[in-house]
């Protein structure tokens, strides 16, 4: 067992360090588990916008209904044959007033306007598919045809995870921040409190290194100690929100086992971060006043 000079852990202040390391690293893991929430809620619509294709054909002036069916089935066989395309599937009117409902209301349905045909296409995960060669196929057989792959969508999602990552990175520095600091300050009152056997420990022979050794062990066992308390509480606090939340969209909410491993370093991260800063305070305190 390794041995110990001083009482750290009779006054207030070494008491108060794995509350303040525990609600500190509550605060992170809370944000660190929203965070990659939010990334595997933002790559799943990505990957639907990316597996997703949207292709217009503008009515063709004078043209009677026959030869806009037989159009529409044209190019409906058309973009079935090529390779990279699981499915092709022509919208409803019903489905277009509905598409249209949140800007022109829920009568879009009933206003006089030439709307264009609405093809919703799914492509196979990972393949590539010429768009410019299938724009121009599409274009020879419905003049004015054209294909939206949805390319704004997507950089809106990456700018929003990219967004995200950095608001996280700025948040967890915060915290990493406050809590050296709440060690510095538990640090230099267990220097106050116990200078009179610090300098006896001098005295007998003790060098600096073992006196901060003393305060080191003291901030990473007491650290890793509310480190643990603080992210199984966050753990709780997440699984129960998730298990609240309604059924969209929480599947893809949910934190696969590499995330989870994640959050099971932050106790570790904050307990080393605790002994580090303990370390440095104690040896360069005692430079200033031994």
């Amino acid at each position: 067992m390794l041995r110990s000079d001083l009482p750290l852990d009779r006054n207030n202040a070494g008491l108060f360090l794995p509350a303040i390391i525990g609600f500190m690293v509550f605060l992170a893991a809370l944000a660190f588990a929203g965070s990659m929430a939010v990334d595997n809620l933002l790559v799943h619509w990505r990957g639907a916008i990316e597996a997703a294709l949207t292709v217009q054909l503008p009515p063709v002036e004078g043209e009677d209904a026959a030869a806009a069916a037989s159009r529409r089935n044209r190019a409906l066989g058309t973009l079935a044959s090529v390779p990279g395309v699981a499915d092709a599937s022509l919208l409803s009117e019903a489905d277009k007033a509905r598409l249209l409902a949140p800007w022109l209301g829920a009568d879009a349905g009933r206003l006089d306007l030439a709307l264009p045909d609405l093809i919703a296409v799914t492509t196979v995960p990972g393949s590539s598919v010429d768009l410019a060669a299938l724009a121009g196929r599409l274009q020879s057989i419905s003049p004015g045809a054209l294909i939206d792959d949805h390319s704004r969508w997507r950089a809106a999602v990456t700018k929003a995870t990219h967004g995200a990552d950095l608001a996280l990175l700025g948040l967890l520095l915060l915290i990493a921040l406050a809590a050296s600091l709440t060690v510095v300050f538990v640090a230099r009152a267990g220097l106050a409190n116990h200078r009179r056997v610090i300098e006896i420990l001098h005295l007998i022979g003790a060098h600096d290194g073992y006196i901060a050794g003393q305060f080191q062990r003291h901030a990473l066992t007491r650290g890793l100690l509310g480190g643990i308390v603080g992210a199984a509480a966050a753990a709780g606090v997440f699984l129960a929100a998730e298990r609240w939340l309604p059924g969209m969209g929480a599947a893809e909410l949910a934190l696969g086992p590499g995330q989870w491993a994640a959050l099971a370093l932050l106790p570790i991260i904050a307990a080393l971060l605790a002994m580090a800063s303990a370390r440095y305070t104690v040896l360069r305190s005692l430079r200033r006043i031994l």
